[in-house]
């Protein structure tokens, strides 16, 4: 069995992007480790924990409670501070993931991949996915230590396709949500355009042509996915939406998950990659 490392921005990312291959891929008997490049300290604040309350140790809580939903076994951080959305003034803090060296960033993470003895390391597309300036480091530091790490695992990057989001928007069962929200007074249209344009206005994802692999997701495991983000809690504002949708909407938007494989023959496969 392979030992299979998914690199995350921040705690909760795991749970919204590569649930689904992670837990599929615990029940195979793989090893699964997940490792954080920041600790989220820029993240949504819970009521309970008041001015002085620990963030950081709350939201690592957090992961350590969807690692278990998921059978991750192990955990571990890169200890850089979460950089903020784009355009925010914490994207020049010296000690946030969008300012650190990338060798010196990819460095701590080779360690961890010869330490693990990884035969698979997963990040992030070439726009982290969303545009968002910790996602954009992760691709890249990702991508360095598989340079430097002594085993050179196999690489791999978690995506959004875009035909895909393109095609779920249409479906009657979206159609209908977009309906009774635009009934309620919300604009439908400025929706849509959050779900498609990343936090820097680029689009979100790939287009298909560049997707190597779509892991569809059994019922069961879909539900595993959904217990994964209610680990999250604290994130109201991007997890509290994902999980304030229909089943039938979470199941289509969350029900597939995608990887880029560089230097593999273009065209999807519709198939379990790590056999």
């Amino acid at each position: 069995m392979s030992t299979i490392v998914f690199v995350h921005a921040h705690p909760d990312d795991e749970s919204s992007q590569t649930a689904g291959m992670m837990a599929l891929a615990a029940r195979a008997g793989h090893r699964v480790v997940t490792v954080f490049a920041t600790d989220g300290d820029h993240g949504q604040r819970p009521d309970h924990l008041g001015d002085d309350g620990d963030l950081v140790e709350h939201r690592r809580g957090e992961a350590r409670a969807a690692a278990r939903v998921l059978g991750v076994e192990r955990i571990d951080w890169l200890g850089y501070r979460d950089s903020g959305m784009s355009g925010w003034a914490q994207n020049s803090d010296a000690r946030c993931l969008h300012m650190a060296d990338v060798d010196a960033a990819a460095g701590r993470l080779a360690r961890i991949l010869d330490r693990e003895d990884a035969d698979v390391v997963i990040g992030y597309d070439h726009h982290g996915n969303y545009g968002h300036p910790d996602h954009i480091a992760v691709h890249r530091l990702t991508r360095r230590s598989v340079e430097l790490a002594e085993r050179r695992p196999r690489l791999m990057e978690s995506t959004t396709n875009q035909s895909a989001q393109l095609e779920m928007l249409d479906r009657p069962e979206v159609t209908e949500l977009f309906d009774a929200l635009a009934a309620a007074g919300s604009d439908v249209a400025e929706i849509r355009k959050m779900i498609l344009t990343g936090d820097d206005g680029q689009p979100v994802g790939v287009p298909e042509a560049e997707i190597a692999w779509a892991v569809e997701l059994p019922d069961d495991v879909i539900e595993l996915k959904r217990r994964s983000m209610e680990c999250h809690a604290s994130q109201t504002s991007d997890i509290g939406l994902m999980l304030s949708l229909p089943p039938a909407v979470y199941a289509l938007a969350f029900g597939t998950e995608f990887l880029i494989e560089p230097g593999l023959d273009q065209g999807m496969r519709r198939a379990w990659p790590f056999d």
